[in-house]
This record gives structure tokens, C-alpha cells and sequence, in this order.
């Protein structure tokens, strides 16, 4: 899925349609997510049914969190009424101007400036409670990292309201306590947070808690990430590793049952923006697939990595988990054979070392 943190900010039918078209040359399903706002500024809505019937699945300032209280309440009521997933980047930037990592010991050595975990809870409790109002709003919080976040999640659900949550491979396989000094490409927001969070997070992956697993994949050019680590960009790439972390942080470290940790890639996602036919190999449904051979070791080199961005936490790091082939509609668009990649594209396939 296409989040709407993008150059230009998705707010319109037309960029949505732009998105999904053809000629581009994708060979994966692209499911755009639209802004909430204009420009993603928090102030004016976009048309959210002109946008759901271009084709956004979801409506979201990621990145950017819907602060009013006024504007959030509208932004529920009214997709709530097209039952349009909102999904919130779950931070209180009022409380976290010029912070670059969590507020811990770490912080503290580097001599930082941290981001409480209030500034997530406060914004999860806020959104769930605003979400209660409406019968029809669908709630989602986007890379959740706290405990106390997780807490709010809980008691909504108990009090009904429709809300869901998804966390990233590097808020359950890291902590703040792995970031070696000023390695930019430990930077994200939210930030890796202690030991105590994660914990939290392994136990709610289990327990049914947590929705899905979400890569947060963001690419960036080297300028942005080769400076002092308070101006350097938030975000890392994780696609090309998240089969690695569910494999290694979940089935073994927490003993979460791999058939649980699937559901969590592909129909947990597909249920929190309502993609229907999506995210399972039940008979009748679409036959996307991906093919993962769990007893692959193999050594993660972020500069041979298939993104043009590097900034990835796990460069050098042995990987647990390989994608062998991906098949889309029934289509098989990657496949690696004996060290050779394969990649049918638009015009055919083309090959290209692995």
C-alpha cells in the first residue's frame, strides 16, 4: 500500500488515479492511500468520497498527525459514513519538536533530545475516544511503539469501538539500546524505543492485539542521511528484510506460531482497510501469493539492495527467511533459481543477477 507522504501530497482523484495507472509499470497491486487534509496541513479535508471512488483504500496525514480535536472528529464522522479506514500517525509534535530518538539512558549519553511516550499514548487515547462517538469510524494507528499506546488500543476495543493497529519488524527486533552512536540509520519515527515497549509489543503480536505488521519503508538519498543525526531524516527501508525480523523476533525469540505471524503480513492487513477476497488463499480470491523458504541464511548488504535508498539499520546482518517467488493475480512476477533473480515485467521477462 501507498501511503500519502509523498512529493506532491495525494489529495486529489486525479493523483490517485495517477497512481494505480498501467503504463507506470508495476508489477505489484498498488492500493493508494489518500490525505486526510489539503497538503496534508491538518486544517481543511479532502473530498473523502471522491477519493474512495478513485481508489483510495484509506485516508491519512501519515507523517504528518491530525492534531485538532475538531478536525479528527469530522475526519471519523465522515469516513466512518463511506466505512474508510483512518489511519494516524500517532504522535503529539507539540511535545516533540526537535527530539530525535526516544527519551531513555541513550538519549541521555548522546546527548539528545527524546520523545517522551506520552506524545504516542496521549494521541492513541484521544483518537479512540473520538472514535467511540461514531458507529461506522474505523480507527487505525499507524507503526504503534508503546505500551501505553497498546493499553489504549485495549480499552477501546473493550468499549467497541472499531480500532486496529500495526507495528514494524524494527520496533519488536530493536531497542534504543542497539543504536551505535550517531547511526543516522537507526533514526525513525517513532523511534526504537526500551526494552520494556518491545515486550509489550511481542506479547500484543501473540495475543491478537496488533493487526498486522507494517515494513514503514522509507527510502532516503544519502544527503539526507550522511549528516549530524538531529537534521538527518527520519525512517528506514525495511522491505527486503521484514522476512528475516517476523521469523527471527517472532517465531523464536517470542514463540509466536508462524501461521499467526503470516496472518499478520497479509490478511490482518487486508482487514484493517477492507480488502476484500485479499490476504488469503481461500478458494474463489485473488491469487497473490508470496513464496518464503524460512531455511534460507543469507547476508543483508544494504548497497546491492533493490531499493535506490540505503539506510537501513541491518546492513552486514545474516538474515533467517528468502523469497524465492511472488505470484500477482495469478501471475508469477518475481522468481530466483539457482542465484539467478527472474523478473517478468510489462514487456516480458528479464533476468538480472541475484
Amino acid at each position: 500500500m501507498l501511503h500519502a507522504n509523498t512529493h506532491p501530497v495525494v489529495d486529489s482523484a486525479d493523483w490517485v488515479r495517477w497512481l494505480q495507472h498501467s503504463d507506470r509499470g508495476a508489477v505489484v497491486n498498488v492500493f493508494p492511500i489518500a490525505a486526510a487534509t489539503k497538503a496534508s496541513k491538518g486544517a481543511v479535508l479532502t473530498d473523502f468520497r471522491s477519493l474512495q471512488r478513485a481508489g483510495a483504500v484509506a485516508i491519512t496525514d501519515d507523517g504528518k498527525p491530525i492534531l485538532g480535536d475538531d478536525i479528527m472528529r469530522e475526519t471519523l464522522r465522515l469516513s466512518g459514513e463511506l466505512s474508510l479506514t483512518v489511519i494516524q500517525h500517532a504522535e503529539d509534535t507539540r511535545l516533540t519538536a526537535n527530539a530525535s530518538l526516544n527519551e531513555s539512558p541513550t538519549s541521555f549519553r548522546l546527548g539528545l533530545r527524546g520523545m517522551n511516550t506520552d506524545a504516542e499514548a496521549s494521541i492513541v487515547e484521544r483518537d479512540v475516544q473520538l472514535a467511540q462517538q461514531f458507529s461506522g469510524a474505523r480507527l487505525h494507528v499507524a507503526h504503534l511503539s508503546t505500551a501505553d499506546a497498546l493499553k489504549a488500543v485495549r480499552r477501546g476495543r473493550r468499549s467497541k469501538a472499531r480500532v486496529t493497529c500495526e507495528v514494524t519488524p524494527h520496533h519488536f527486533g530493536l531497542t534504543d539500546a542497539d543504536i551505535p552512536d550517531y547511526n543516522t540509520n537507526f533514526k525513525m519515527n517513532p523511534p526504537l524505543r526500551s526494552g520494556g515497549d518491545r515486550e509489550a509489543i511481542l506479547v500484543a503480536l501473540a495475543d491478537g492485539t496488533i493487526d498486522a505488521i507494517a515494513t514503514d519503508h522509507a527510502p532516503h538519498a544519502p544527503h539526507e542521511k550522511i549528516i549530524e543525526f538531529e537534521r538527518a531524516a527520519f525512517g528506514v527501508t525495511g522491505l527486503e528484510t521484514a522476512s528475516d525480523w517476523q521469523s527471527r523476533s517472532c517465531t523464536e525469540k517470542a514463540k509466536i506460531p508462524l501461521a499467526r505471524v503470516i496472518e499478520l503480513f497479509t490478511s490482518g492487513p487486508a482487514h484493517v482497510v477492507d480488502l476484500r477476497a485479499r490476504g488469503t488463499l481461500t478458494r474463489g480470491c485473488y491469487a497473490d501469493v508470496t513464496i518464503l523458504d524460512p531455511k534460507k541464511r543469507w547476508t543483508y548488504e544494504a548497497a546491492k539492495s533493490k531499493s535506490k535508498s540505503h539506510n537501513s539499520p541491518f546492513d552486514g546482518w545474516q538474515m533467517n527467511g528468502k523469497i524465492v517467488a511472488t505470484i500477482v493475480s495469478g501471475r508469477v512476477v518475481y522468481r530466483r533459481i539457482s542465484g539467478q533473480t527472474e523478473l517478468p515485467g510489462p514487456k516480458g521477462p528479464r533476468k538480472g543477477s541475484g
